[in-house]
């Protein structure tokens, strides 16, 4: 038996960033920390980060005037930031630089005059966080389907969630393209998440067994999942404690790849687990 781990898989810069100034503010910040909603899509990394001291809030008015708001990866609204700004709070910015690149863009095409689609997860934070800053303007899309169930104008402009696979961003492009008299798109996908896909894709064709670690909750942890469940037998995890000895019957090469929230230490440990469960089998 041998296990491979893709070529890329586990945190992404954007991720390292977040828990880099997360961790920096905890250790030498005598004020209360804290985030709203989860820093990332990793429930252990954040049950780590809360005994450090890290307050996860779900309301602005849970703030304490004195304290420190670390802006999420995903992004916050523009309206709560600039409200947590007025109420005097200490602000620390661990939005991704890809997330803040398609607010940005996000923001120039309603500028512009074309109505925004956001091609994404209708209840995932950074769509949320969009849709918040931007009000009326934007229609979300998940799937080409959703297409024609949409009002669109004759000039529209495109953004796309970070984490969603080409293949649908692209099925989704040339559907609207039929419709419309003008188009302006922007592919955000960004190119970890592309080079975690690739590699997954890749991987699960030449193993027996895929194990993709990360949140539940971690949308680009599910897409690896999806990818891979088309080539190999696959099983999504958070933990080495959900791994079962029954999947590794008879398997020869089992493959590893993990979502941009998941930690070295986590893939680490599940890697050792398989070994062990592997070796007592023999």
């Amino acid at each position: 038996m041998i296990i491979i781990r893709a070529k890329y898989l586990g945190f992404c810069e954007g991720v390292k960033m977040a828990i880099e100034k997360t961790n920096k503010a905890l250790r030498e910040s005598k004020k209360k920390i804290f985030v709203m909603g989860p820093l990332i899509h990793n429930r252990q990394v954040i049950k780590k980060l809360s005994k450090e001291g890290l307050k996860i809030i779900e309301d602005l008015n849970e703030l304490n005037k004195d304290g420190i708001l670390i802006v999420r990866t995903h992004g916050l609204p523009e309206p709560k930031i600039k409200k947590a700004i007025a109420m005097g709070v200490n602000i620390v910015d661990a939005t991704c630089y890809k997330v803040k690149s398609l607010h940005k863009l996000a923001k120039q095409l309603v500028k512009e005059g074309y109505q925004l689609v956001l091609i994404g997860d209708h209840d995932h934070a950074e769509v949320g966080a969009i849709k918040e800053s931007i009000k009326d303007n934007v229609v979300v899309i998940s799937s080409p389907d959703e297409v024609e169930k949409n009002k669109l104008s004759r000039k529209i402009g495109i953004v796309v969630q970070t984490t969603q696979r080409e293949e649908n961003f692209s099925k989704i492009v040339n559907k609207i393209l039929e419709k419309v008299e003008e188009l302006k798109v922007f592919n955000t996908i960004c190119k970890a998440s592309i080079l975690r896909q690739n590699a997954a894709y890749e991987l699960s064709k030449n193993v027996d067994l895929m194990i993709v670690i990360g949140g539940r909750d971690s949308a680009n942890t599910n897409r690896l999942a999806e990818i891979c469940q088309g080539n190999a037998e696959t099983y999504h995890i958070e933990t080495k404690d959900e791994l079962k000895k029954s999947w590794f019957r008879g398997k020869k090469k089992i493959g590893i790849t993990a979502g941009a929230s998941t930690p070295n230490w986590i893939i680490e440990k599940v890697e050792k687990e398989i070994e062990r469960i592997c070796t007592k089998s023999k």
